[in-house]
């Protein structure tokens, strides 16, 4: 059973609000404003889009003067008439006429002063590895089949997200069988390198590294994007009359882990953090005529407040001359941040290193693993996508949560 236990009704729409007490005794305030602008019924939020329909800035009674809407005296007023009724439900009948309900469960899931519930996870929690971890990991994770794709997509989807990378085995050898794989998990994004699965070899195509035999340092895709690419698929088509070409993928989530540690203990390891956290850098791609990106308003470690990883953004090759200005910090800490990051990401602590094969498909994070290549001889031909962000995390919710689940944390 609900309780009213205090209702402010005067002055400023703004600051109208009612204080609700539940069963269990927790209490929580509510904006009159916001719980008229997220009324739950048919006329102000679409049954089938789930989008709201109200226009709490437009045509809901609240009149404007000019452009100080604290001075009319309509405003001031517009919630004095409001009544209540509590019960299992909390019932307001607003002054323009229309009714709002809203459950017990609605209003413990979306109270906020204070939060009285936490936010319900829609996702899983990430599982972070090194190389000790990896090989072990590899085995768990290593039994997803082509040909039980459709079963195993969630599980897939699952991998991807809590480990960053998943495999799936016996694929076919062809580009179709690739696109089947990449369309299975996300959208396949188009780049000025190819509008679907690319398909490339060693002949500077493109004129990328990635299109020579060179050796490719640890780094991340599209950083000279505004948005690098969510996912990276590989599937290595064939690699004949010649040796190398290995990948080796890192944690970076482990490594920021380590950084975090060791800045706990060390004030340049500190100052070091603060660099690849906050200072932006510069990223370019300048091989094709008629086309140039540049991207420098991001940090190599883009974090949350509690210091877990939300992006990276690193590719020595990639990494323009020019330091957005003004540099945060004096250029010699720069680049003993930067050392620092590249000789933890290369530490054999951390990375490890994998011939792709033929009938393999390699998905991870890019976001979160770096990944690199050696040096190779031969003919080597490699296929693989781009996968959206967006659409890969809006399908493992999908995939985890009943539609019901998800909407009430909307």
């Amino acid at each position: 059973m609900l309780r009213l236990l205090e209702s402010v009704l005067t002055g400023s729409p703004f600051d109208a609000y009612i204080v609700i007490e539940f069963d269990s005794a927790l209490k929580t305030c509510f904006n009159l404003i916001f719980l008229r602008d997220n009324c739950t019924c048919q006329d102000c939020l679409h049954p089938d889009t789930k989008q709201r329909i109200v226009d709490i800035f437009g045509d809901n009674g609240i009149t404007q003067s000019g452009c100080c809407i604290g001075k009319d005296t309509a405003a001031r007023e517009y919630f004095v008439s409001t009544r209540f009724q509590v019960g299992e439900l909390l019932v307001c009948s607003w002054a323009e006429g229309h009714t709002s309900r809203f459950s017990k469960e609605w209003l413990l899931v979306h109270s906020y002063a204070p939060p009285l519930r936490p936010s319900k996870a829609l996702l899983p929690e990430r599982s972070t590895w090194d190389a000790e971890t990896f090989e072990q990991l590899h085995q768990k994770l290593n039994n997803n089949k082509f040909y039980q794709m459709t079963e195993c997509a969630p599980k897939v989807l699952q991998d991807i997200y809590v480990y960053g990378f998943a495999f799936v085995d016996e694929v076919p050898i062809s580009l179709e069988a690739t696109k089947e794989v990449s369309e299975t998990i996300s959208i396949i994004r188009p780049t000025h390198y190819d509008l679907g699965v690319w398909d490339f070899t060693s002949d500077l195509a493109k004129k990328d590294t990635a299109y020579t035999s060179l050796a490719i340092n640890m780094h991340t895709d599209g950083n000279y994007w505004n948005e690098p690419p969510g996912l990276q698929l590989f599937h290595l088509l064939e690699h004949s009359r010649g040796k190398g070409g290995e990948t080796r993928i890192v944690d970076v989530s482990k490594v920021l882990e380590v950084l975090v540690s060791l800045a706990k203990e060390d004030e340049s390891w500190r100052c070091t953090l603060d660099v690849l956290t906050t200072q932006p850098l510069s990223f370019h791609q300048a091989g094709e005529e008629g086309s140039f990106y540049i991207q420098d308003q991001f940090p190599v470690l883009t974090v949350s407040k509690e210091l877990e990883l939300l992006q990276c953004r690193w590719n020595n090759s990639d990494r323009s001359p020019k330091i957005p200005l003004p540099c945060k910090f004096p250029m010699g800490q720069v680049y003993e941040a930067l050392f620092r990051f590249n000789s933890l990401v290369n530490d054999p602590k951390y990375y490890v290193q994998f011939q792709l094969k033929p009938g393999q498909i390699l998905v991870f994070d890019n976001w979160r693993v770096l990944h690199a290549r050696n040096a190779f001889t031969g003919y080597r031909r490699l296929c693989g996508s781009y996968l959206t962000r967006d659409d890969f995390l809006a399908r493992l919710r999908c995939s985890m949560n009943n539609r019901e689940t998800v909407l009430n944390t909307l």
